[in-house]
């Protein structure tokens, strides 16, 4: 952990997404949850660089605080590591719409794209006027790596040696039979929240195999990985209809393209899924 006395002006390499510390279950939770506190203390990083990274950490700790729930008590950590999310996801959210937009413009046609660019600059706009100041206001930065520190504390407090390699090896199982069940309950019924449900657990296991030190093989992790972008960028869609249905914009040929979009992604999730997840023998 990094401790009060270290400044956040020193250089710091962060590890890579995929990558365990040194120790096992415990060390990595506790590396994630400081990496994430130097990010938000350091003033000098750029904003949307720490909300950015903050969120990815974040998911990653909740992986493996919900891996590690059976033998400890670790929900209530996880729930409080959510709730710290959430307070940086209006900050994430308005760019990844705007990153939305620009994804959209290879698959417009001239009409769909003049529309495009339209809503590009209104959202833009819109934006601008709505945001303030840019950045990363210093009460939430502050706020979010006091909580943080505080489940670090809490984690710090717990013993992780049950967390042995019977006990990830299960916990394992049941993440993959639990994203099973997410994509078998899309099969029966495809609709959005449904996929939404989905997308997370499919995160949570990519997360939790590869910070618990059981990685995929090369191309079961690139499947999986894959069904994660695809399962997101359909998310990202939500969100920007969501937007658009709020400020009467969703009609015509914008309407359309996002649309059809999202029925193009919801079918290679459903294919990619099936070949992870196939269907329970009767």
């Amino acid at each position: 952990m990094y401790t009060d006395s270290q400044s956040p002006q020193e250089p710091v390499e962060f590890p890579a997404d995929d990558a365990p510390a040194p120790g096992g279950v415990g060390a990595t939770l506790l590396s994630r949850l400081g990496h994430c506190v130097v990010r938000l203390e350091d003033p000098a990083l750029r904003p949307a660089l720490v909300v950015h990274e903050t969120r990815k950490d974040l998911k990653r700790v909740r992986a493996l605080l919900r891996l590690c729930s059976e033998r400890l008590p670790t929900r209530p950590l996880e729930k409080r590591a959510a709730a710290a999310a959430r307070q940086l996801a209006p900050l994430r959210d308005a760019d990844a719409t705007a990153e939305t937009l620009a994804r959209l413009r290879w698959r417009a046609d001239a009409r769909q794209l003049e529309v495009l660019d339209a809503v590009t600059e209104w959202y833009a706009q819109r934006h601008r006027a709505v945001a303030g100041a840019p950045g990363l206001p210093r009460p939430i930065a502050d706020e979010v790596a006091g909580e943080l520190r505080a489940i670090a504390a809490a984690v710090q407090a717990l013993d992780f040696s049950c967390m042995d390699a019977t006990a990830l090896d299960a916990g394992l199982a049941a993440a993959w039979s639990g994203t099973a069940s997410a994509f078998h309950r899309v099969v029966s019924k495809p609709r959005l929240p449904r996929f939404h449900d989905f997308r997370k657990a499919v995160k949570r296991e990519l997360y939790q195999r590869e910070l618990a030190g059981r990685p995929l093989d090369r191309m079961e992790r690139a499947t999986l990985k894959k069904l994660a972008d695809v399962l997101g960028e359909l998310q990202d869609l939500e969100v920007l209809r969501s937007t658009l249905r709020e400020h009467h914009r969703w009609r015509g040929p914008m309407r359309r393209l996002v649309k059809q979009t999202m029925r193009e992604l919801k079918g290679r999730a459903l294919r990619l899924g099936a070949g992870r997840y196939p269907e329970r023998s009767s």
